[in-house]
């Protein structure tokens, strides 16, 4: 593994982290992003489109307990790009904090034990990955014992969150993960347009949910470490949501005139 570090006085840090192996035709996924169908995100579907349109880097879309985002991203890609495969995710909220699961083929509930959850995931032969799982500032990250549990189930770790503003968690997650053999991914965890494109792992060609767990352990890391002022961006929105009396200001954003007045480092990224 190799690390650069620049200094950049913007609101994303550029410490650069990057695992090099040779796949030059390889897929360039950031493996954790929210859009709009996230309460607490203003990423409409636009904006990830154009990401992979512009710097071709694709997005595993893996809202709150909703798979819509994915579904309408991947339908305007895939619009362009038929033989790309149908990345359907959803970050799911389980009894004992959340699960990802990837290449999933309908949305499954929130609310359910992390081992029902698990069962779903894997009834439709999908992937389940473990967001942040040792990140003390989110309340909903797995329960350590929790994890323990059915770490023999789960299929990848998140080592590298963009967003976790502790650099020892990550760490943490990267040594649970070799530990357990199981691969580990990258992922901005991006809520706001401007963490698009900056953290993605290359990942060699795969063919389906199994494979794409070898390629996972194959895969070449790109990581930019998210400065931490995007969590409170994070909270104005959910806020501005709930404050317009529409929880399902997920779906589809409101004009920016229906929204509360928010602070400089807000207006600038709207």
């Amino acid at each position: 593994m190799t690390y650069c570090a620049r200094t950049d006085p913007g609101l994303c840090s550029e410490e650069v982290y990057t695992r090099e192996t040779p796949y030059p035709d390889g897929m360039l996924l950031d493996m954790h992003v929210h859009s709009c169908h996230s309460i607490d995100s203003m990423t409409d579907i636009g904006a990830i489109v154009r990401t992979w349109q512009k710097r071709r880097i694709l997005s595993l879309v893996c809202d709150h307990d909703s798979i819509e985002g994915s579904r309408r991203v991947y339908g305007e890609i895939r619009r362009y790009e038929p033989d790309i495969p149908l990345l359907l995710a959803e970050e799911i909220t389980t009894e004992e904090g959340e699960i990802i699961g990837a290449f999933l083929t309908e949305e499954i509930p929130p609310g359910l034990s992390a081992a029902e959850t698990l069962d779903r995931i894997q009834d439709q032969g999908a992937v389940s990955i473990v967001p942040h799982p040792f990140c003390t500032f989110r309340s909903t990250a797995i329960r350590r014992e929790v994890l323990q549990e059915c770490i023999g189930r789960i299929d990848v770790v998140e080592g590298y969150n963009a967003r976790s503003p502790v650099p020892e968690e990550n760490e943490m997650a990267q040594a649970y993960a070799r530990g357990c053999s199981k691969p580990v991914s990258v992922g901005s965890d991006a809520h706001i347009p401007v963490e698009l494109g900056r953290t993605y792992a290359r990942l060699p060609p795969f063919e389906g949910p199994k494979d794409f767990v070898r390629a996972v352990s194959a895969a070449e890391i790109v990581f930019q470490k998210t400065h931490p002022a995007v969590h409170s961006v994070s909270r104005m929105v959910k806020s501005a949501k709930r404050a317009v009396g529409d929880e399902q200001s997920s779906i589809r954003p409101r004009r920016r005139a229906a929204l509360p007045e928010w602070p400089g480092i807000v207006k600038t990224l709207l």
